[in-house]
């Protein structure tokens, strides 16, 4: 097993998982009731046939990917998954093209968002222009725009758009990740590892999933739940899903 120079590998594993609690606890103290407004929101937007839009760019897509077809998940997801906007053709690249003025809006051009929808951006800085300009445009369809992102990071940072604004700026609901600057969050001799910003929004969205289906029950109706297809019934549930929804969620 190799060395931590000096570090004791559990204390490090305590102090990591210390962080990331802390995390969860100012999500949970500053940001729930922004979560539940979120959730009405969206589960409203479903009730009207609209759809929830989700975008994330480099790291952030996974998010966008966690609440996409998946066990314990609704279905009237539809994710935006830019290829060269992530990082399995070429990282570096998609680094360099989320900067880019224009393609924000390329791509809100593309889809057909409208005022009956929900849209989330997943950005941990919030300023770079992809992600700003997707958000800004989105609101021009009337759509409903939240952003899941670091105000502590963005505030730290300049803005990389046109708009010279960061996306918690743009976003007409913010919820804060409580993810510090940086993201990683154990400094270690000359490095800081350990980061937070997709365990956080993973537990922020999935947070407002179970909050959507809570308006389901409450009003007594059968939420659009995605059962895992390896569990009995599981793929005849998922049928009637997909054959709601396949026409408006191309990917499915």
């Amino acid at each position: 097993m190799g060395e931590f120079s000096g570090y004791d590998a559990m204390s490090l594993i305590d102090q990591y998982y210390q962080k990331i609690n802390t995390s969860f606890q100012q999500i949970i103290e500053k940001e729930a009731n922004k979560i539940r407004i979120l959730a009405e929101k969206a589960y409203e937007a479903i009730r009207s046939d609209g759809l929830i839009y989700a975008f994330g760019t480099g790291h952030s897509h996974i998010l966008v990917e966690e609440i996409f077809y998946r066990a314990g998940g609704i279905a009237p997801v539809y994710p935006v998954l830019v290829s060269s906007l992530m990082l399995h053709e070429k990282a570096v690249l998609s680094s360099k093209l989320e900067r880019i003025d224009g393609i924000g809006e390329a791509i809100v051009s593309e889809l057909p968002i409208s005022s009956r929808d929900i849209v989330i951006v997943f950005s941990n800085s919030g300023s770079n222009s992809v992600v700003v300009t997707f958000a800004e445009n989105a609101k021009k369809t009337g759509a409903y725009v939240a952003a899941v992102t670091s105000v502590e990071h963005s505030k730290n940072v300049t803005a990389r758009n046109e708009l010279g604004k960061k996306l918690y700026e743009v976003a007409d609901l913010t919820i804060d990740n409580h993810v510090p600057y940086g993201d990683a969050c154990l400094k270690m001799n000359d490095v800081t590892v350990g980061p937070l910003s997709t365990i956080c929004g993973a537990f922020i969205i999935n947070s407002v999933v179970v909050e959507i289906v809570r308006f389901f029950e409450k009003d007594g109706m059968t939420p659009p739940v995605f059962l895992s297809a390896n569990v009995p019934q599981g793929d005849e549930v998922n049928a009637l899903l997909l054959e709601k929804y396949r026409k408006h969620i191309p990917i499915l």
